[in-house]
């Protein structure tokens, strides 16, 4: 890749060895062997490994809803927290329907590597007429950007799209700027709490498309201060860096934060959407060095800036 050094590696399996042996009986198979004693199979992982902006991570093609993986800083500086599927698509949701994981289990994905970025491709899903692509390009000054766009084939009420990153369950460290100051989003470990964009973003989060949540016991919150910014800042006092996951505002209906998974996350487009129609949103995950949360603002404004520029272009 043009902005990172990438180097793809796959291992293929191996055949077991069945010489001398006899079949088992049915009540006798191993774990995960099915009842004729077929193999399991074992395909290809292609691992694309990147060095970009003082960061080292990885992305598996083959793998797309894992997106991609921040692994460790080149400065030797450690990050606040490893980050896992870093804004990567989940979710659709839409008036009183939810689609979760409706893109990485329902939808044909194909992952490709172009000169500057890394794509996938999604199609449509089971009651989800909705394609996307996604695509990844990585930031000289460390972090990359997300470009999600969408194709709707049908109308859609109050769309939304669930992008996440996975934090580790012990990161306490997330914060976001509301009711004018930076505020904790630590929610526990059964609940999932919500900082939406204005009223009508709180309606959609009330409507319903999150009740898959509440039955598997995630208590939901919404906050009635929503966001000042839509960012999320993973950060402990007195650590260096910090990692910054920012959206626009005319964007982004809600930033949430779940203590059950536990992950961080931002729902796009949050709008009614008709058949035939196109949408395109961008993210961007940052690793910052600060020392303080006002930091992160200057990076934030910048990123604004940049968006609603080329997006004009």
């Amino acid at each position: 890749m043009k902005r990172g050094s990438a180097a793809a590696t796959g291992k293929s399996g191996a055949k077991a060895k069945t010489a001398g042996r006899k079949s088992p009986k049915k009540d006798d198979q191993a774990p995960g062997q099915s009842a004729r004693g077929t193999p399991p199979v074992l395909r290809p992982l292609p691992v694309y490994e990147f060095a970009s902006g003082g960061l080292m991570g990885y992305v598996r093609l083959a793998d797309p809803d894992r997106g991609f993986e921040f692994c460790r800083s080149l400065t030797g500086r450690a990050l606040p927290a490893t980050c896992r599927e870093v804004l990567s698509l989940r979710h659709y949701l839409s008036r009183g329907a939810g689609g979760l994981l409706a893109p990485r289990e329902m939808s044909k994905c194909d992952g490709r590597l172009d000169k500057d970025s890394i794509t996938f491709r999604y199609g449509k899903a089971d009651k989800w007429p909705v394609e996307v692509t996604a695509r990844y390009d990585l930031l000289d000054n460390g972090g990359l950007d997300a470009t999600f766009a969408f194709r709707f084939s049908k109308d859609l009420k109050g769309f939304e799209a669930g992008v996440e990153t996975i934090v580790p369950r012990a990161c306490s460290g997330i914060h976001v700027h509301a009711g004018g100051r930076w505020t904790s989003a630590s929610p526990g470990p059964k609940a999932k709490r919500f900082y939406p964009r204005n009223v009508g973003a709180a309606e959609f989060i009330a409507d319903g498309r999150w009740n898959g949540l509440r039955m598997a016991g995630t208590g939901l919150s919404v906050e009635s201060r929503g966001y000042d910014y839509p960012m999320l800042v993973v950060w402990e006092p007195g650590d260096e860096w910090a990692l910054a996951y920012m959206g626009l505002t005319e964007e982004c209906s809600s930033v949430w934060v779940n203590g059950a998974e536990p992950a961080l996350g931002m729902a796009l487009v949050g709008a009614n959407v008709r058949a035939r129609s196109a949408v395109t949103c961008r993210l961007r995950a940052l690793l910052c060095q600060i020392d303080q949360l006002d930091d992160v603002l200057p990076y934030y404004r910048d990123f604004v800036q940049e968006a609603r520029t080329s997006r004009k272009h």
